[in-house]
């Protein structure tokens, strides 16, 4: 395991960061996962997984309450063969624990996933994992239909259980994703339309997934790829972020939004001896994350 502050450049291109309880998980392509604790100038890097035979690693991360751990799952594929029709995956999983009092990190192989994972962003709530995976591919008019499922990973007893889309998609597509709302509820966020997104809140009853609409939205602007959700304290409402750049406020009573701010001119960074500057239009995307200041250490104790 490698403590040290975090140097400029020492993250490689990083898919969408995971927060848990001040601790805040940044996964990169290249297969290197990084954890840091902004309130204790912690920064992790965690020891490699299982080699991945393609580059769409996604990692989970979270709080196992019935060990009082945290912990990091990945999934990865050992191999896979694209054939004319379809294409077969040999798909892994594992799991690596924090805060165990280990002196080291290590991983250990889980079950395999009873379905190809995508390489989607996963969300987790108290001592569980939830995926996005292919269940089926249809061939239709020499395109290919993906029929999504979403495997929910018990941290207890390390085992998969699989529970469906809700009713406005068969498949998790480009613009849709799942996130927590407040309160520790699992949230489908759909955008049919670059103006329009709907969410769908699930119900867990006796380990049974169903879904119903919470709300409709009108956006007041257009998104070009997606819409990001984030919970927010108030479990009535919820951060919308368009296309990383613009975030709202969104009522999930009646769907009204509240503007917050504009992420490229609304922002001011500081360069260090009082200067202040605005990205603008440069290239910069912003994550939410609900973020709560924590002494957790993340070393070995």
């Amino acid at each position: 395991m490698k403590t040290k502050p975090c140097p400029t450049g020492c993250i490689p291109r990083f898919t969408i960061p995971l927060h848990c309880d001040g601790l805040i998980l940044i996964p990169s392509v290249t297969g290197h996962i990084f954890v840091c604790n902004p309130a204790t100038k912690e920064f992790v890097e965690l020891p490699p997984g299982t080699p991945n035979a393609l580059l769409d690693q996604r990692v989970a991360f979270g709080f196992d309450p019935s060990s009082g751990t945290y912990k990091v799952a990945r999934h990865f594929l050992r191999s896979y063969s694209e054939e004319q029709i379809d294409t077969e995956y040999d798909t892994g999983h594992e799991v690596l624990t924090l805060g165990d009092g280990r002196e080291t990190l290590e991983w250990k192989a889980t079950i395999d996933p009873p379905y190809p994972i995508k390489g989607r962003t996963p969300i987790c709530l108290p001592g569980f994992f939830y995926w996005s995976a292919v269940q089926s591919v249809a061939d239709a008019d020499q395109g290919k239909l993906d029929t999504d499922v979403i495997l929910r990973f018990s941290m207890c007893d390390g085992t998969f259980t699989v529970h469906p889309n809700p009713p406005c998609s068969s498949c998790l597509c480009p613009n849709d994703l799942m996130c927590e709302l407040g309160g520790g509820k699992l949230c489908y966020v759909h955008s049919p339309s670059p103006l329009q997104v709907s969410i769908w809140l699930a119900q867990d009853v006796q380990n049974i997934i169903t879904w119903s609409l919470r709300c409709r939205v009108n956006m007041p602007i257009p998104r070009s790829v997606r819409v990001f959700a984030c919970a927010s304290a108030d479990k009535d409402m919820v951060f919308l972020a368009v296309d990383a750049r613009n975030l709202f406020k969104c009522n999930l009573r009646d769907g009204s939004l509240e503007t917050v701010v504009d992420m490229r001119y609304g922002l001011k960074y500081n360069r260090g001896e009082g200067v202040n500057f605005i990205h603008s239009e440069l290239l910069f995307l912003h994550y939410m994350v609900p973020y709560v200041e924590s002494l957790l250490r993340i070393g070995p104790c």
